[in-house]
C-alpha cells in the first residue's frame, strides 16, 4: 500500500472529499496532505520501533572490541546479537557504540529504521497490520496536533486497542497468582 492510499482512507474517516488522487491540490488540501504524511511518519516509526521491527544481518569489523553504530549501513535502532562463526557473543551498548568480547570481522544482527523520506507515493508494507489500524493512529496524531483532543483521544484509544491485539494475537496471556492464591 502507499501513503496516498492511507491518506484516502483517513480522509474517508474524516468525512472529507478524497483529494489524494488529484493532480492539482488547493492550499488547504496540500496542508492537510502534508499533515497526514507527518502523522503517518509518527505511526510508521512507532510500528517499526516497537511492534514490527525490520531486522538485518551485517558483517562489520570491531576494532579494540568496539564498533561505532555509524559504521553500519542502516540506521540502527538496537542490536539483537553479535556473532562469530554463528556463535553468539556477549555485547553491551552505549548511545554510539557496540562493545563485545572480541575484535575482528563479526556479524551484527540488528533492527533498523529505513532512510526513506515519506511522501504520498512511498510504498509501505506491514505484514499483518490493517490499514484501519494505521489510519486510526494517523488520525490520533493529526487531531492531537490540531488541538481536537476529544477526537484524538477517541482515535488513540482504538489505535492502542488494535495494537494490543496485534501484539498479543495468538499468544496465551498468563497472569501470575496474586497474594490471595495459596
Amino acid at each position: 500500500m502507499t501513503v496516498k492510499f492511507l491518506i484516502s482512507k483517513s480522509l474517508e474517516k474524516m468525512n472529507v472529499d478524497d483529494f489524494a488522487g488529484k493532480s492539482q491540490l488547493t492550499d488547504r488540501e496540500k496542508n492537510l496532505q502534508r499533515s497526514l504524511v507527518y502523522a503517518f511518519g509518527a505511526v510508521y516509526r512507532e510500528l517499526l520501533a516497537e511492534y514490527i521491527p525490520l531486522e538485518t544481518k551485517e558483517k562489520a569489523t570491531f576494532m579494540d572490541n568496539k564498533l561505532s553504530a555509524a559504521a553500519l549501513s542502516k540506521r540502527i535502532l538496537y542490536p539483537i546479537s553479535v556473532l562469530k562463526n554463528s556463535k553468539k557473543l556477549d555485547f553491551q551498548t552505549d548511545a554510539e557504540n557496540i562493545y563485545t568480547t572480541e575484535s575482528g570481522e563479526l556479524t551484527v544482527v540488528y533492527t533498523y529504521l529505513p532512510e526513506t523520506e515519506l511522501t504520498p507515493d512511498t510504498e509501505v508494507n506491514f505484514i499483518g497490520v490493517s490499514d484501519d489500524l494505521i489510519t486510526d493512529g494517523m488520525l490520533a496524531q493529526y487531531y492531537f496536533a490540531t488541538g481536537t483532543y476529544e477526537l484524538a483521544k477517541s482515535y488513540d484509544a482504538t489505535y492502542r486497542d488494535k495494537l494490543w491485539r496485534l501484539k498479543y494475537k495468538g499468544k496465551e496471556l498468563k497472569l501470575k497468582a496474586g497474594r490471595w492464591v495459596k
